[in-house]
């Protein structure tokens, strides 16, 4: 199955998802669309208790998902 893509990176938003990505990094926010305070991906990090600890980065300005 194949699909056409209709709309640029720079329109694409996923609804639901925060999705902002680290600074310099690769890693994406995983918290809900719309949350206040830092970003944070929850599956990254150092292994404590058989847990991801995670990691997180503060918010700048003029943020999109598709940056």
């Amino acid at each position: 199955m194949s699909c056409k893509r209709t709309a640029t990176a720079e329109h694409i938003e996923i609804p639901g998802i925060c999705f902002i990505r680290q600074p310099e990094g690769v890693r994406r926010c995983t918290l809900s669309a719309g949350h206040y305070g830092e970003h944070r991906h929850f599956y990254s990090g150092e292994l404590r208790n058989g847990f991801r600890v995670g990691t997180s980065w503060p918010r700048r300005g003029d943020e999109k998902q598709a940056d």
